[in-house]
C-alpha cells in the first residue's frame, strides 16, 4: 500500500458511521500527511462531512487547528451557497414547467434536500437535470434566452455533445452563476450501442418521475429506486470507476434511509443492464463503513475483499491526474501496437473544442492551431514524469482490476 493509500483509509475512517478513526494513528501525522489528507478532502468536497463529524463522534480527534478552521469555512460556504442553488433549481424548473417539458432533477437535488438533514452536507457542483434529446435542446435555449450563459470552459459544440456525451455543454444561471447539465441519458454513449434503447430508457425514467417539495416549490425527481441505481451507475460505470469520491457511501445509505426502495425491481433492472456487481461492490463498502442496510439481493456469494479494497483505494484516488490514470488504463488494456498507436493519435490530436479549451481560447480562434503543439508537448512531459509513479501505478492496477470485474475494460 502506497502513503496516500494508508492516508486515504484514515480519511475514510473519519467519514464512516460505524468505523472508528484510529485516534493514535492520527495523532502520528506529520504535517506532510495532514496536508495530503486535506488535499483529498478539498479535490472531493469533504469539508462539511468532516466539520459536521469533529462536531460528534470525532470532537475528540487530534486534527491540526488549521484543518479544523478550513473545514468549518467550508462547512459555512456550503450553508451559504444552499439557497442560491435552492433559487436556481426552482427558476429552471419552474421555466421547463411553462415549457411544457417533462424534466426529472437527478442525485444531489433530491439528496441535499429529502434525504440529508441538511442540505449542506451535500454539497452540489452543479444541478443535473434529465429530459428527452428534444427537450434538452429545448430547455437549453428558453435558458439561453432567460439569461443562462456559457461556462469559461464550455467550448464543446451541442453537436459533438450529442453523439459522445450523455448531457449538453453547461449553462450557468443567475448571478450566482449555478452550473445546469441537462441530461437526455444517465450514462455516455458506447460504440455500437442500440441508441433506441438508451432513448427507452430516458422515456422510463420520466415515466416513474415523482413530484416533492421544495421550499414553496415543487420539483419532479427521479423516482427513488430509479435515482438508487443511478448513483450505483454514475459512482461504479463512469469512464474512470469510483472517480466519484468518497460521498457517494453517504448518498447511498441516505438514499436507502430515505426513501422506500423496491428492492425487487432495483435488482431486476440491475441484472438487465449489467449494473448488478457494481451495485454489490458499492453496497459491501456501505455495509463496511456506514452499516450494513437490508437491500434484498437474491445473490448469496460475497465480493472479493482484494475488489473492495481497490474501490476503497479509488475512491480518494488523485483527481488532479484523472487524464493520465484514465489513459494510462486504456493503454495497458490495448492489447495490440495498432490500438496502442491509435489511443495515442486521439489523444495527441483531439477535436478542436478540447485544444480550445486547454488554450482558454474561443473554439473558432486562430489561437487554436499554435495550443495543438503546446498542448502535446505539455502533456507529453506530463506523462514522462509519471511514467513509473508508484501511485499512478497503483491507482492504474486498481481501476484495471475493477474495469475487468465489472465488464468495463477497453
Amino acid at each position: 500500500m502506497t502513503v496516500r493509500g494508508a492516508l486515504a483509509g484514515l480519511l475514510l475512517d473519519m467519514l464512516a458511521e460505524v468505523r472508528l478513526a484510529d485516534r493514535a494513528a492520527l495523532a502520528a501525522l506529520s504535517e506532510a500527511e495532514w496536508d495530503v489528507i486535506g488535499d483529498m478532502a478539498k479535490q472531493y468536497r469533504l469539508a462539511p462531512l468532516l466539520h459536521h463529524q469533529l462536531q460528534g463522534r470525532g470532537a475528540d480527534w487530534p486534527v491540526p487547528e488549521a484543518l479544523r478552521t478550513r473545514w468549518a469555512r467550508g462547512w459555512r460556504a456550503a450553508s451559504e451557497r444552499v439557497l442560491a442553488v435552492q433559487q436556481a433549481l426552482i427558476a429552471v424548473a419552474a421555466l421547463a414547467d411553462r415549457e411544457g417539458l417533462a424534466y426529472a432533477a437527478l442525485k444531489g437535488a433530491w439528496l441535499a434536500w429529502h434525504a440529508y438533514p441538511n442540505p449542506a452536507l451535500r454539497p452540489m457542483r452543479d444541478i443535473d437535470l434529465l429530459l428527452s434529446e428534444a427537450d434538452a435542446l429545448r430547455l437549453h435555449a428558453a435558458m439561453e434566452a432567460a439569461g443562462a450563459v456559457p461556462g469559461p470552459v464550455s467550448h464543446t459544440p451541442i453537436d459533438y455533445a450529442l453523439v459522445h456525451h450523455k448531457h449538453l455543454p453547461p449553462l450557468h444561471w443567475g448571478p450566482q452563476k449555478i452550473a445546469f447539465e441537462l441530461h437526455w441519458r444517465l450514462s455516455n454513449p458506447v460504440e455500437g450501442e442500440d441508441r433506441g434503447a438508451a432513448v427507452a430508457a430516458t422515456e422510463g425514467l420520466l415515466a416513474r418521475r415523482v413530484r416533492a417539495g421544495l421550499g414553496p416549490a415543487e420539483i419532479s425527481y427521479l423516482d427513488p429506486t430509479d435515482m438508487l441505481l443511478h448513483l450505483v451507475v454514475h459512482a461504479a460505470y463512469g469512464r474512470q470507476p469510483f472517480d466519484t469520491g468518497p460521498q457517494v457511501l453517504s448518498d447511498l445509505v441516505r438514499a436507502i434511509d430515505g426513501a422506500a426502495i423496491d428492492w425487487p425491481r432495483f435488482w431486476g433492472e440491475a441484472e438487465a443492464v449489467g449494473r448488478a456487481g457494481g451495485a454489490r461492490l458499492l453496497f459491501a463498502l456501505v455495509a463496511k463503513y456506514m452499516g450494513k442496510r437490508e437491500t434484498g439481493d437474491p445473490a448469496t456469494a460475497a465480493v472479493p475483499a482484494r475488489l473492495i479494497a481497490a474501490a476503497e483505494a479509488l475512491l480518494l484516488q488523485d483527481a488532479g491526474r484523472r487524464a493520465e490514470r484514465g489513459f494510462a488504463t486504456r493503454m495497458a488494456e490495448t492489447g495490440r501496437r495498432r490500438g496502442k498507436l491509435a489511443l495515442a493519435l486521439t489523444r495527441l490530436f483531439p477535436p478542436r473544442h478540447i485544444v480550445a479549451h486547454y488554450a482558454g481560447v474561443p473554439v473558432d480562434s486562430w489561437r487554436v492551431w499554435p495550443a495543438y503543439p503546446a498542448r502535446m508537448a505539455h502533456h507529453g512531459w506530463r506523462w514522462v514524469r509519471q511514467r513509473g509513479d508508484s501511485v499512478l501505478d497503483a491507482e492504474v492496477a486498481d481501476a484495471r482490476a475493477l474495469r475487468a470485474w465489472l465488464g468495463t475494460e477497453a
